[in-house]
């Protein structure tokens, strides 16, 4: 039973993820123009947000474990994902409207690799912020890691080194 509850779980997880990175590339980001500093301020605060609600939600589920469906490592690592995703869109947004901004980032996968550069702290340096705005992004992006991926980590190393009740 348990073995089939992990593989129910990785497949939803891979999933998700595939239909998350799917959208992402089907997403037109850029095409509509900024509606101005404000409204993509706005726009960027909600959507950061939104993904921190679903992580937070995830990794309480998590802790509290028990009977709660998707409350699994594997929902934790999508939310964790959706994230990545959603700084990829905002790196990508923020070429199309600030070329040069983010140098050598053409494409939606420049921008995921980006992102996922950022967010596994590898920082290859190829793909790198140049403007004001686009390292200030970087930086709020650098900052959620610390927060939720700190987070997280410390709720699954709790929760793996926690003695299971019988």
């Amino acid at each position: 039973m348990a073995r089939r509850t992990v593989l129910i779980n990785l497949v939803a997880t891979v999933g998700a993820v595939a239909v998350c990175t799917g959208v992402y590339y089907a997403l037109p980001i850029g095409s509509f123009g900024l509606v101005g500093t404000l409204g993509s301020v706005v726009v960027f605060g909600a959507g950061l947000a939104a993904v921190s609600v679903l992580i937070t939600v995830q990794i309480r589920r998590f802790r509290s474990g028990g009977g709660h469906r998707g409350s699994s490592v594997a929902g934790v690592v999508a939310a964790l994902y959706l994230a990545v995703l959603f700084f990829a869109a905002v790196y990508f947004g923020t070429e199309h409207h600030e070329p040069g901004a983010i140098a050598e980032l053409r494409t939606k996968t420049d921008a995921l690799y980006f992102s996922l550069a950022i967010t596994s702290t590898v920082g290859f340096g190829d793909v790198h912020a140049v403007s004001q705005f686009a390292r200030a992004v970087a930086a709020v992006h650098m900052a959620f890691n610390i927060g939720f991926l700190g987070g997280a980590v410390a709720v699954l190393r709790t929760k793996a080194t926690r003695p299971k009740a019988s």
